[in-house]
């Protein structure tokens, strides 16, 4: 298994990007995810590309550092795109089923797509990144999940869209061509990364995934089964981080520090006050802080308002209160800070639980699937066997990912 042509899932985050290689089983629908590595990138900020050689080089070092702990060839890229240049749209298509024999067939789901994404309107500097059936009706009758096979006289489906700007999806291409390297497929990466977590039940009785990126906070909301509603908060736990840097006026390596270490999200029943030292921004002095300083001074205030941002989003596109009977599902690196999923719990008075990797759909190591830095760069993968994954922009890659790579490091520097 293990000799097979690796599959990478790229997550183009915040400012940082996330590489995971694995071999796909045919047979049990499985992913081995043998190998994960997370780059920081300036030349990215939330999504974007914002510098392309910057962004080249930390995609480049994450494909070759991927293939070393992987102990194989990458053969196939699957990019997880987010950010504020990707918006959502609902639509409807239709298509005839063949007179003769009724069946609805591949071609016939694909038609119907294809007619859903015709439906959609976009300005010029946008295009379709991917489109996910929430269900098809066949003959009126609602609810179909799989259609094909059945029998009918013509087929509906509702789908949900994601449109991407263009110009920034042309900058992505640019960084990977530079590199030699294209992709195969590419995703949003707030779906990858919920479709991974969430069980078939969670979704039936209506959830809502939180992915608590860096920069950014995406938000997946799940009804009776299909995809509700998507939605993206500009903010995230690197915010906190910036907090501590300019109330400690520490540089933001050590505020990040930290707030991984000294840092939580309340002050809990059990929450243990101490005094901590760290370096300030001048490199030389040492200063001191208090713990509980730290956590109901900076990062409380901070946590409340991203609550609140979200609350907003939820009242403002009228998710009711369905999620609450599934409850959240809370993934992303800002979800690992201390205390996360009782500030949720506490914010929104349903069950809170931290996403990890459904073992029916992945298998590896708990460094990488119990690491949320990883989840939307797994998710990519498993896509290859969703049944969600829907109708996407497809592109093919060379092989030989690393030596195309070395060449192109030894030409630029």
């Amino acid at each position: 298994m293990s000799k097979k042509p690796l599959v990478a899932g790229l997550d183009i985050g915040s400012s940082q990007v996330c590489c995971v290689a694995g071999v796909c089983d045919e047979d049990a629908r499985i992913v081995k995810i043998l190998g994960a590595v997370s780059v920081p990138c300036d030349g990215i900020k939330a999504g974007a590309v914002i510098n392309i050689q910057e962004a080249a080089l930390a995609v480049g070092r994450a494909f070759e550092e991927t293939e070393k702990v992987s102990g194989g060839q990458i053969g196939k890229v699957i990019v997880a795109m987010r950010g504020s240049f990707i918006r959502s749209k609902n639509s409807k298509g239709v298509a005839n089923i063949n007179y003769s024999n009724r069946e609805v067939t591949v071609e016939t789901v694909e038609n119907a797509l294809e007619s859903a994404r015709k439906q959609i309107k976009m300005e010029p500097d946008q295009e379709i990144l991917q489109i996910v059936p929430r269900e098809y009706i066949l003959n009126q009758q609602r609810g179909i999940q799989n259609p094909i096979g059945m029998e009918g006289t013509y087929i509906e489906v509702d789908v949900h869209a994601f449109i991407v700007s263009t110009s920034n999806m042309g900058n992505i291409a640019k960084v990977m061509s530079s590199i030699g390297v294209s992709y195969d497929d590419r995703i949003y990466g707030y779906l990858a990364a919920s479709d991974t977590l969430v069980t078939r039940e969670e979704k039936e009785l209506s959830c809502l995934v939180i992915d608590f990126g860096g920069l950014t906070t995406g938000l997946v909301h799940y009804v009776d089964g299909i995809i509700k509603h998507t939605d993206e908060l500009a903010e995230g736990s690197d915010y906190i981080t910036r907090d501590i840097g300019h109330k400690l006026r520490a540089a933001y390596s050590i505020s990040r520090e930290i707030k991984e270490k000294h840092g939580a999200a309340f002050v809990y029943s059990d929450f243990k006050n101490e005094e901590f030292e760290y370096r300030a921004a001048d490199g030389r002095n040492i200063k001191k802080c208090d713990r509980l300083e730290l956590v109901s001074g900076i990062i409380t205030p901070r946590i409340d308002r991203i609550l609140y941002e979200i609350k907003e989003i939820i009242d403002k596109n009228n998710y009711g209160d369905e999620f609450l009977s599934g409850g959240i599902i809370l993934t992303g690196g800002g979800s690992s800070l201390s205390g996360m999923a009782e500030a949720f719990e506490k914010a929104f008075n349903c069950s809170v639980r931290t996403g990890t990797p459904s073992s029916d759909k992945v298998i590896g190591s708990d460094e990488v699937l119990l690491n949320p830095s990883y989840t939307t760069a797994i998710g990519a993968i498993a896509s290859h066997f969703s049944d969600s994954n829907g109708y996407s922009q497809k592109k093919s890659s060379g092989s030989g990912i690393v030596s195309k790579i070395s060449k192109w490091f030894k030409e630029s520097f």
